[in-house]
Parts: structure tokens; C-alpha cells; sequence
């Protein structure tokens, strides 16, 4: 069934870019793409129903043991629930959100549903390069929806930036992974722990990748400039998709480097600093959607810090988070976006009085901002208990710094909050302010829905801890003692949520009075400067690098080679070597090299081409002595159509080659030698050290019984590698349907100088 799903979702984004040229589908190509996602939400609620894990994979290099592995259990089936459920919301909300001649609908969809299976293969990944794969993905499709405006240089400018920095952390999480899975399990429901240098490492290199991808100061300036995408994309990348990759890293990963030194005093400086650094951006700024970005930031921050404690209270905790996070903040943009759509503005100075002009936003907007804030009764205040108790259990410093940052944190997020909510939907309605449209069916539904799921997410407390307490007990058992608590009593925890709430809004209100504008994110300007010093750079090297000298590429190419074979040239055992078979494989060859360095110093092109010819027909002689008659019939044939070939065409050249310099020549030459002392040295470190057991008997048997054929060679060009021959037969296609264009055009020129 996974397969059917990933194949669901493939099929979908074919078909929405299939029929677009035929069918103007409009809105309704949302429905198409709202399909797949919604089949693996049932699906996915079905599989944790029914408790049973449903897994898949496929053979990808199995030399190497490579394969895309695929596992829907507690934790993957959860998690795809939330990237899936949102997902159908949001292609539900997007047809409220765009007008009916809205452009680019179809490709936008398409691009949206792309991301989102990127997503799914993510979260169901059962190996880490499996993971890897569609880590890449997410980054890519996320360039294309930040990019959606494509007209529009500042969303160019932040798509480059979100891939600058995304990719980068890719290469890092590649690097991470390649180390860590050096002797070490590749599943990531087989993690065990590890220690020692190259585990502190990898764990270093896997929290600076997800450090990227969940926008962790340093790395946090490309999430408040991807707000340049259009809304729908907010509510789904940075609520329940691509932000969360990084902390769903963090959680597969966090059994293999919990117990190494450096993984949590990183991941709580990366946490905590984000917690503060971005609740302060939602502070100051004005635009709503940027207000709810940066407050995605300090979220993120908080999650991230708590898994990199590696306790199974801290990490019940950032999943309880992790859920809640993704109902409330997903509902926000919603609501921001509407606010756009109906009043052409997300600038909070030009607001007042919303919460009589759009009633319906407003309640959504109260609700989900007091589940963001933490307030009961709403699922946020038990997620946000859950994470002041899991820094209360801790000792020393470790509960010193995280209680601090998590009190602090929790704070300016209640202020940035109340100062949303005043600022956007606070006062009276002002005769000269902005105004607003009719509202639209398709948003308030899905924002009302999302709205209720934080106050049912209440109610049904028990069911939502249960989910959450398996999801996490396959990361650490030990998890399996703790439950979300919809009253806690009087206890440390609550009185400290008391004070956060208290001492946040007293903050707040006064700030959504003084709503002055700021400058860009500390950090933007320098990922700008060094996406646009990359672009220089490249075009100034290819310029250097690729002038089109077909001659100097060889030479390159031939040197890169040459420098490729040095490390094999150790490895040689002339003992292990054979000069020949028969002594009149010598005499062949000795032949078959005269006549190549003949080609080489012979002046005519005729002469070049029987050269050639020479070569070509020696190899078979060698293959007929080797007893290989089939092959030598092949190479025959292709040299003697190759002769051919080079005679005709010679007709149309001068006779002999243009004059060159000896230096050039000499240059030419070395070239060609050390090509071959390259390969030389290949075939002979090759054959010093066999491995295994040449397939000759396989394939003879697999050519007759599999391949009804007689002749090897035949079947392994037509049969066993088919491909391969294919794109041969395509290439040369090509190359002679331009030769042939070549040659009419240089006809046609001789005919009109002619005439």
C-alpha cells in the first residue's frame, strides 16, 4: 500500500500537468491534488488502528546494500497524519485563498503536491540515505513554491537564499550520515547508540544540518524571507512540512548521539538562542506573516532544545509540541492570509477593528493564538506543561539554562502573541481604514476546522497523549510512563505557566501600541551577498573553463584521468600479471600500437581514417585469438561502417590536417599517452587484485535460457543492458542527425555563394 500511495501521489502531479494544456481546470486542479493526500491520511489512521507497522522497500545499488526502505509505524504514521491531514487543508484553503483567474494554478498545485510526497517519503524513510533522498527533495520543491512568483525579484532573491542555505545543510547531512554509517546500522528503527570521535562527529554534522532545514540561528534568515511565497505555502512549510524536517531528524537521530559530548550542549545552544532570537523578531516587526514566521523560529528553537536532551520527558515533550505547534501556527497563516486576500494588507498599523469586520477570523485567531501562548483549554497548554516539567526533572546546569530559556521564551511568546492579536484585530473600526471583502466560503471552513482541532485536541487529551507516548517510545522506551495532563494541579509547572501568561501580556499590549518598522534580519544581507558572489563566480569560471576548445577539454579531461589513476598504481602485482595468452596476441598488439602512433604522426586525414581502421580491425584479431568470434564480428562490422563513414565524410574536408605547432602537437601527444598509461594502470590494479567471480557462466546461461540468443554479446547489448544500448543509439542519433544538419546548412551556403 505505501507503493500505491507514493505512486497515488506521482500520478496526481502527472495528470494536473498532463491535462492543464487541454482543460483549463482553474481552481478545481486542487481537488485533483488534494486526492493522494488525503488517501494517506485514512490510510495512515488505518495503520495506527490497527498497531501493525506497514513497511516496503526496494533494491536500489545492491552491491552496496542501497535501497529506498519504507516503515509506517507509531511514530512515521503520526507524523504523516499531521504532513497528509494539513496538506488536504491546505489544497482545500488554497481554492478559497486564489481567484479564479488566478495564473500558474496548475503548476503551483503540482509543485505543492510535489513537496508534499517529498515530505511523505521523509517521514516514512526507514533508512538514513532513504532519508537523505527525500531531504534533498523537500529542499528543491521548497525552492520552486518560495519561487512560485517568479516574476518578482525579492522572491527570487529568497528562494535562493532558502536553497543556498537548505542544499548546504544537505552536503552537511550527507557527510553526517556517510560517517555514522560507517559499521553502524543504516535503519533508523534500528539506531543504536554510539561513541567515540567519529559518533561526536556525525552528530555534530547531522545538528548542523538540521540546524538549516528548522531555521536555527545562525541559519534562521531564509524562513522570514520565504514568506515571499504565497500563503498557502506558509501555512504548509512552516507549520507542518519543511520546518519540521530538521526536527524530525533530530528525533530519528537523537538514540545514536544523545551520549556524545557535543550533541546537547549544541543542540541547546542552537535551541535556546533560536527560542529568544526569534520571539525578539516577532517583537519587532509589523508585517503579520513575518510576526508569525519569526515566531516559528523561537517554536522551533524550543523543540529542537528539547530533543537534544536526549530524556524521554524532554522528547515526549517536543513531540506534544511538535502536534500542537502544527494546528495552531497552520490555522495562523490562514488567518494572515485571509486578512491579505480581504483587505489587501498584512501591515498591522493599517489594521484595526477586525474583530467586527471578520468575526469568524477573529475567533480563529483568538483560539489558535491562546494554544500558541500556551492557555487551557486548549492543546498548547499541555504540550507547553510538558516542556516546563521536562526542564524542572532535570539537575545542575542543564535545568538551570533550559528552565530559563523555556520560562524567558515562553514569555515573549505570549507577548508577541497578544501583540498580534490586539495590533491586527484589536479597536475600533476606523472610517479611513482598510476595507474588507466578502469572505470566502473555503478559508473559513479550513481555518475554523484547524480552530476546532486545538480545542478537541483538549478534550480528547487521553487519545492525543497515547498517539504521542507510541510515536516516542519507539525512540526511547522509556517514554512509555508519561501522558499529556489537562489539569496538573497546582504544581511548580503550572504556577510558572500562570506567570508566563501574566507577564506576557502585560508585555504585549503595550508593544501592539508602538508598531514601528525594522530593519531586515541580522544575517539576510550576508546570504544575499554570498548567493550573488556565487552566481559571479561561476559565470567568471565557466567563462574560463568551458571557452569550447574541444582540444583543451580533452587535455583536461585526460590530466583529471591521469591524476585519478596515480593512488591505483600502488596496488599493482606484476606477479599476479600475464603478458599474453598466445604469443600472437604480442605481435597484435605490438601492431595495433604502431598503427596508433601512425595515425597520430601521419599529416593526411585519409591516412588518419585507415590509421584508425588499423587500430579497430588489430582489436579484433586479438578477440579472435582470445576465442571470442561474436565479438569480433561486432567490432568488425562497427569498424568497417566507421572507415566508411570517415571516407565519405572526408570528401568534404581538405586532404590533410591544418598545420600546427610542434609545441601543440607535443601537448597532443602526452595527452594521448598518458590517457593510456592511465587505463593501462586501471586494467592492470584491477587484475592484481580480483574480486569475486567472473558472470561469463551466468551469462552464457542466461543468454540462451533468458535471452534466446546463442551470441553473448548480442544478448547482453540487446537484452541485459537494453538501456544502456538504447541511450547509446539515442546519442548517436542525435550526433548524426546534427552532422547531417551541419552539412545541408554548409550545402545550402555553398549553393547561394554560387549562384
Amino acid at each position: 500500500m505505501i507503493w500505491v500511495l507514493l505512486l497515488l501521489h506521482v500520478a496526481a502531479v502527472a495528470a494536473i500537468l498532463v491535462v492543464q494544456p487541454f482543460v483549463d481546470l482553474r481552481r478545481s486542479v486542487f481537488v485533483i491534488a488534494a486526492v493522494p493526500s488525503l488517501a494517506t491520511t485514512i490510510w495512515s489512521i488505518g495503520v495506527l488502528r490497527s498497531g501493525e507497522p506497514a513497511t516496503a522497500s526496494l533494491s536500489w545499488v545492491s552491491g552496496l546494500d542501497l535501497e529506498f526502505a519504507f516503515r509506517v509505524d507509531a511514530l512515521s504514521g503520526l507524523l504523516s497524519i499531521i504532513v497528509s491531514g494539513i496538506g488536504v487543508l491546505v489544497f482545500v484553503y488554497s481554492m478559497g485563498y486564489f481567484g479564479a483567474t488566478s495564473a500558474g494554478l496548475a503548476r503551483f498545485a503540482a509543485t505543492l503536491l510535489s513537496f508534499s510526497t517529498a515530505m511523505v517519503g521523509l517521514v516514512w524513510a526507514d533508512s538514513v540515505w532513504t532519508l537523505f533522498v527525500f531531504w534533498e527533495l523537500t529542499s528543491i520543491t521548497s525552492f520552486l513554491l518560495v519561487g512560485h512568483k517568479h516574476v518578482d525579484p525579492s522572491a527570487r532573491t529568497s528562494a535562493r537564499r532558502a536553497l543556498l542555505i537548505t542544499a548546504s545543510g544537505g552536503l552537511v547531512l550527507l557527510a553526517g550520515l556517510l560517517v555514522y554509517a560507517d559499521g553502524a546500522s543504516t535503519s533508523l528503527r534500528d539506531v543504536q547508540p554510539s561513541t567515540g570521535t567519529g559518533a561526536a562527529l556525525a552528530g555534530v554534522l547531522v545538528l548542523i544540518a538540521a540546524a538549516t532545514k528548522s531555521a536555527q540561528v545562525p541559519f534562521h534568515v531564509w524562513l522570514p524571507g520565504a514568506m515571499a511565497a504565497p500563503t498557502p505555502v506558509s501555512a504548509y512549510l512552516h507549520s507542518a512540512t519543511m520546518v519540521k524536517a530538521g526536527v524530525i531528524v533530530v528525533l530519528f537521530m537523537q538514540p545514536a548521539f544523545a551520549e556524545t559530548g557535543p550533541w546537547t550542549p549544541l543542540g541547546l545552544t542552537f535551541g535556546l538562542l533560536t527560542m529568544v532570537w526569534g520571539a525578539i523578531g516577532a517583537l519587532r516587526h509589523v508585517d503579520a506573516k513575518l510576526i508569525l514566521a519569526w515566531g516559528t523560529v523561537s517554536q522551533l528553537g524550543l523543540m529542537i532544545a528539547l530533543l537534544s536532551l536526549g530524556s524521554p520527558k524532554a522528547t515526549f515533550a517536543a513531540v506534544s509540541i511538535l502536534v500542537a505547534h502544527a494546528v495552531f501556527k497552520a490555522a495562523l497563516f490562514m488567518v494572515v492570509g485571509e486578512i491579505d486576500v480581504r483587505t489587501g494588507t498584512r501591515d498591522v498599523r493599517e489594521l484595526s477593528g477586525l474583530w467586527r469586520t471578520m468575526p469568524v477570523a477573529f475567533i480563529v485567531a483568538l483560539v489558535s493564538g491562546a494554544s500558541m501562548a500556551g492557555v487551557p483549554p486548549l492543546l498548547g497548554f499541555p504540550a507547553k506543561e510538558a516542556a516546563i516539567e521536562a526542564a524542572l526533572a532535570l539537575d545542575g546546569a542543564e535545568r538551570v539554562v533550559l528552565l530559563v530559556g523555556v520560562v524567558g521564551g515562553s514569555i515573549l511568546t505570549v507577548a508577541y502573541t497578544t501583540r498580534f492579536l490586539v495590533a491586527a484585530f484589536g479597536g475600533p473600526v476606523r472610517a479611513d481604514g482598510v476595507t474588507v471583502t466578502r469572505r470566502r466560503p473555503a478559508i473559513s471552513v479550513v481555518t475554523g476546522l484547524l480552530a476546532a482541532c486545538s480545542v478537541a485536541g483538549f478534550v480528547m487529551l487521553g487519545l492525543v497523549g497515547d498517539l504521542v507516548r507510541d510515536a516516542v517510545v519507539l525512540v526511547d522506551p522509556d517514554a512509555v510512563v508519561y501522558s499529556l495532563i489537562r489539569w496538573p494541579g497546582l504544581k511548580t509547572a503550572f504556577v510558572l505557566s500562570i506567570i508566563i501568561v501574566a507577564v506576557g501580556i502585560v508585555l504585549g499590549i503595550p508593544l501592539a501600541r508602538q508598531l514601528d518598522r525594522v530593519p531586515r534580519p541580522i544575517g539576510a544581507d550576508a546570504a544575499d551577498g554570498i548567493v550573488d558572489l556565487t552566481l559571479v563566480a561561476a559565470r567568471r569560471i565557466a567563462a574560463r573553463v568551458q571557452h569550447g576548445s574541444l582540444p583543451a577539454y580533452m587535455v583536461t579531461t585526460t590530466i583529471v584521468v591521469g591524476l585519478a589513476a596515480t593512488p591505483f598504481a600502488g596496488v599493482i602485482d606484476l606477479h599476479a600479471l600475464e603478458l599474453w595468452d598466445h604469443p600472437l596476441q604480442g605481435l597484435i598488439g605490438v601492431l595495433v600500437v604502431l598503427a596508433a602512433a601512425g595515425t597520430v604522426l601521419v599529416r593526411s586525414r585519409l591516412g588518419a581514417a585507415l590509421g584508425l581502421g588499423s587500430v579497430g580491425f588489430g582489436v579484433a584479431g586479438l578477440f579472435v585469438v582470445e576465442g571470442a568470434p561474436d565479438l569480433a564480428l561486432t567490432q568488425l562490422l562497427v569498424e568497417t561502417v566507421v572507415v566508411v563513414g570517415f571516407v565519405i565524410g572526408l570528401g568534404h574536408l581538405s586532404r590533410d590536417f591544418p598545420v600546427t605547432s610542434q609545441l601543440w602537437r607535443s601537448v597532443r601527444i602526452a595527452a594521448s599517452t598518458l590517457i593510456g598509461v592511465a587505463v593501462a594502470v586501471g586494467l592492470a590494479a584491477s587484475a592484481s587484485r580480483p574480486t569475486g567471480q567472473p558472470p561469463l557462466e551466468r551469462f552464457s546461461v542466461e543468454a540462451a535460457a533468458e535471452g534466446g540468443g546463442n551470441n553473448i554479446v548480442n544478448v547482453i547489448l540487446t537484452d541485459m543492458r537494453a538501456l544502456d544500448t538504447l541511450g547509446e543509439i539515442v546519442v548517436l542519433v542525435a550526433v548524426a542527425v546534427g552532422v547531417v544538419s551541419l552539412a545541408r546548412a554548409r550545402t545550402g551556403e555553398e549553393v547561394e555563394e554560387a549562384a
